[in-house]
C-alpha cells in the first residue's frame, strides 16, 4: 500500500486512490501482506521528472509511433512491393510489431525495475534501428517479416514498458496527464511517419529502401536523446528481486482488469492496420489514404491528453476507462456506415480520440493496482505480456475476416472490432465495481 504526498502535503485524487485501493479489498490484502506501509514522496515536477517525461515522449515517437503509422507500409506492400502475397499474411508484419510491444514487457519492466531504464532503452534502440535498416534491403515477404516484424518488435518491446511505467515513479498528482502526454508521442510519430513516407514514396520518387533508411536514422537520433533523458527514481532494492507473478495472479481485481485489456486488444487496433487500404477501397487516392493514418493519429493525440486530464480532475481513472470503452465500441460499429471520403475522415478523427484515450489510460489504472511504486514496471510488464497474445492475432484475424469477404468485405472485421470493445467495457465495469463500491475512482 502506498501513501503519496504532493508538494503541498495534500492528497490528490490519484494519491487517495492508491491508499483506498490498498484498504478496500480483503482478497488483495493477503498479497500485500509482505509489504510495509511506505510514505512515498512523488515530486510531480522538477528537472528530473520533466526530462523523464520528455524522454518517454521521444521514445514513443520513434518506436510505437512507427507502428501507429504502419498502415501506410501495409498498404504499400499490398499494392506495390508484395502484390502476390495475401493481405492476411502481410498483416502479420504489423501484428508481430504490436505483439512485441506487449510480449517483451515483462522482461523490459523487470530490467527497468532492477537496473534502471537506460539498459532496456539502449538495447531496444539497437534492435529498432537494425530492423529498419534490414527492412530497407529486404525484397521478399519473409525478409520483411523478420526485419520489420520480429527485429523491430523486440526493439519496441524493450522501449515501450520502461518509457511508460517509469513516469509513475515521478508523478502521482499529474499521472493521468503525464502518461497521456508520453503516449501521445506514438500519435505524433503516427502523423510524422506516414506524411514523411508519403512524400518520399509518392512525390519525391525515393525508393522504399532509402525511405526506410531515412526513417531509421531519424529513429536513432530520437532514441539516443530519449535514452539520455529518461531517469530512474528509486534505487535497486533486493526486497523486490523476485518477479511478483504470484501476487499479480492472486489479485482478483488485477486478473479481471487484465482479461478486459486482453479482449480489448483483440479489436481496438484493427482500424490502425486497415484505415489506409479501407479508404483506398472506398475511392480515396493513394496520397489521401496515406493521410488517413495521420488523421487517425491526430485524433488519438487529442484523446491521450484529454482523458488523462479528465481522470486527474476528479472523474477517476477506472470511471474514465469504462465510459470511454463503451463510447469507443459505439464508434467502432459506426465504422460500417463510413463509406465516403468525408465520412471516413470524420470517423477516423472520432475513433482516434477514443481509442487513443484508451491506450493512454490503461497503464495508470494498472499502476494503481500495483502494491508498491518500486514494482510498477514489473506490474505493467506482466499485464502487457499477457495481452500480447491477443494483439499477435489482431492483424491476421482481421485479414482473414477481410479475405472471407473476397478482399472487399470489411463489415465482419468492423463488427468484430465493436463486439470486442463491448465485451471489454463490461468487464472493465465489473472490475471497477470490484475495486470499490463506495468511492469515486
Amino acid at each position: 500500500m502506498v501513501i503519496c504526498k504532493s508538494e503541498e502535503a495534500e492528497q490528490s485524487l490519484a494519491e487517495r486512490q492508491h491508499l483506498e485501493l490498498g484498504r478496500n479489498d480483503d482478497e488483495t490484502n493477503e498479497s500485500l501482506a509482505g509489504f510495509a506501509i511506505q510514505d512515498v514522496y512523488f515530486p510531480d515536477g522538477g528537472v528530473n521528472a520533466w526530462r523523464t517525461a520528455l524522454g518517454g515522449f521521444l521514445a514513443f515517437t520513434a518506436s510505437i509511433g512507427f507502428l501507429s503509422g504502419g498502415s501506410v507500409f501495409q498498404s504499400y506492400y499490398i499494392t506495390t512491393t508484395l502484390p502476390s502475397s495475401d493481405p492476411s499474411d502481410i498483416a502479420w508484419i504489423g501484428s508481430v510489431q504490436l505483439w512485441g510491444c506487449f510480449f517483451f514487457g515483462i522482461w523490459a519492466g523487470r530490467l527497468s525495475d532492477k537496473y534502471g531504464p537506460t539498459l532496456s532503452l539502449g538495447v531496444g534502440t539497437i534492435f529498432l534501428v537494425l530492423g529498419s535498416m534490414m527492412a530497407s534491403i529486404s525484397k521478399k515477404y519473409y525478409q520483411f517479416l523478420l526485419s520489420q516484424g520480429f527485429c523491430m518488435a523486440l526493439g519496441m518491446g524493450l522501449i515501450f514498458t520502461p518509457a511508460l511505467a517509469i513516469q509513475s515513479q515521478w508523478f502521482c498528482k499529474r499521472r493521468g496527464f503525464i502518461v497521456g502526454a508520453v503516449m501521445s508521442g506514438q500519435n505524433v510519430g503516427g502523423i510524422i511517419w506516414p506524411v514523411l513516407a508519403n512524400k518520399l514514396l509518392n512525390y519525391d520518387g525515393v525508393s522504399l529502401g532509402w525511405t526506410l533508411r531515412i526513417i531509421g536514422f531519424i529513429q536513432l537520433g530520437l532514441m539516443i536523446a530519449a535514452t539520455l533523458l529518461v531517469k530512474r527514481r528509486f534505487p535497486r532494492t533486493l526486497e523486490y528481486d523476485v518477479l511478483p507473478v504470484r501476487q499479480y495472479f492472486t489479485d482478483k481485481r488485477t486478473i479481471m482488469f487484465t482479461v478486459a485489456v486482453t479482449i480489448m486488444d483483440l479489436g481496438v487496433y484493427i482500424p490502425w492496420f486497415y484505415i489506409t487500404p479501407y479508404a483506398m477501397q472506398h475511392g480515396a487516392s493513394a496520397s489521401l489514404a496515406f493521410y488517413d493514418a495521420a488523421i487517425l493519429n491526430g485524433g488519438a493525440f487529442l484523446g491521450c491528453f484529454a482523458l488523462g486530464i479528465i481522470a486527474d480532475s476528479g472523474v477517476g481513472f477506472f470511471n474514465s476507462l469504462t465510459v470511454t470503452t463503451f463510447g469507443c465500441a459505439v464508434v467502432a460499429f459506426a465504422w460500417v456506415g463510413a463509406q465516403h471520403t468525408g465520412g471516413i475522415i470524420v470517423w477516423a478523427i472520432v475513433y482516434g480520440i477514443l481509442s487513443g484515450a484508451l491506450q493512454a489510460i490503461f497503464s495508470p489504472c494498472l499502476s494503481l493496482l500495483a502494491p508498491t511504486p518500486e514494482i510498477i514496471g514489473s506490474w505493467n510488464g506482466i499485464g502487457i505480456t499477457v495481452a500480447s497474445f491477443a494483439v499477435l492475432g489482431t492483424g491476421p484475424i482481421a485479414g482473414r475476416l477481410l479475405s472471407e469477404g473476397g478482399g472487399n468485405g470489411y463489415v465482419p472485421m468492423q463488427l468484430f472490432t465493436g463486439i470486442t470493445l463491448v465485451i471489454s467495457a463490461i468487464i472493465f465495469l465489473a472490475t471497477r465495481v470490484l475495486v470499490s463500491l463506495d468511492r469515486w475512482i
